[in-house]
């Protein structure tokens, strides 16, 4: 979008770790804005369809704001401040805790909050997915009216596809390793998915009594999400690598989600890439209808 200047920001969660992101605004005044929260490993910027989502949140009248998370990279060292002190604490997203979610995508939003920024609008990808419910389901955030899922996928379905008989071999492993105070140790090559991915995190997402690895089990009761209440905006890829049969998946969570709409994006990926304007059009359709049905006459707006 020509014009368009973004803005790097630096912002400290409560546990005083330095997150770094990309902030752009819109030239009129507004309380709304878009919050991406990239997947497991990834970063505020490699996707494509960062750029083209955030052209369209703009053009509806949203800032945005894709930041870093503490689930960034393979392994980071991450910076936290105190006072005149720094440190660095080892985390990434082979090493993160995911309910610590709560802290970086609270932070975000105070952050925006601060700016006059209320109305907010969750949108994640992937491992994503999982936090933006997480935070929903367990905080009940006003400030939060809608949640976008981008490929949100059964990480727990996945692992057993990929590990097949040795699915049992290699949770039961993992669990060991946590009882042992292992939790943090690289599992054996042949369980990884990342270099270095740690006990804890494969727990994450290959057992499904764990918190992140209950709320897409399309299998399950789905306690997490049915208890959404805001409007919700679901979309997968029809090739997406990592999940079997999509469109059915969106169904399910059309079923169990109140206020839900879907859409399929046909031959894209798990990360859309080639579908970027597709998918941009489809999400900014999406953010101007729901402000359209805010905003008119006695829908209480």
């Amino acid at each position: 979008m020509e014009g368009l200047k973004g803005e790097l920001v630096r912002i400290t969660t409560a546990d005083n770790l330095e997150l770094h992101g990309l902030l752009y605004e819109p030239e009129n005044k507004t309380d709304k804005a878009l919050i991406h929260v990239h997947g497991l490993v990834g970063n505020f910027y490699e996707n494509l369809y960062v750029e083209a989502i955030r052209n369209k949140a703009i053009d509806s009248g949203f800032a945005f704001l894709s930041f870093n998370n503490r689930g960034t990279g393979f392994v980071e060292d991450l910076i936290k401040r105190k006072k005149t002190k720094i440190e660095y604490v080892r985390i990434g997203g082979c090493l993160e805790r995911f309910e610590d979610c709560i802290i970086d995508i609270k932070t975000a939003a105070d952050f925006l909050g601060e700016k006059g920024y209320n109305n907010i609008i969750l949108e994640g990808h992937s491992a994503g997915c999982q936090k933006i419910a997480f935070y929903r389901h367990r905080t009940k955030d006003k400030r939060v009216n809608g949640l976008i899922l981008l490929a949100p996928v059964d990480d727990v379905g996945y692992v057993k596809r990929h590990f097949g008989k040795k699915y049992e071999k290699a949770l039961k492993t993992a669990k060991n390793m946590a009882k042992k105070g292992k939790a943090d140790s690289p599992v054996p090559k042949w369980m990884e998915f990342y270099p270095l991915f740690s006990a804890r995190v494969f727990l994450s997402v290959s057992d499904p009594k764990s918190s992140s690895g209950r709320i897409f089990d399309y299998s399950g009761e789905l306690k997490e999400i049915k208890n959404i209440e805001c409007p919700v905006l679901a979309v997968f890829g029809s090739k997406d690598e990592y999940e079997y049969r999509p469109g059915e998946k969106l169904k399910i969570l059309k079923k169990n989600i109140k206020d839900c709409d879907t859409a399929l994006i046909k031959n894209a990926s798990h990360g859309f890439a080639g579908f970027e304007a597709e998918l941009a059009k489809v999400i900014g359709e999406w953010l101007k209808d729901k402000q359209d049905k805010k905003n008119k006459p006695g829908t209480g707006a």
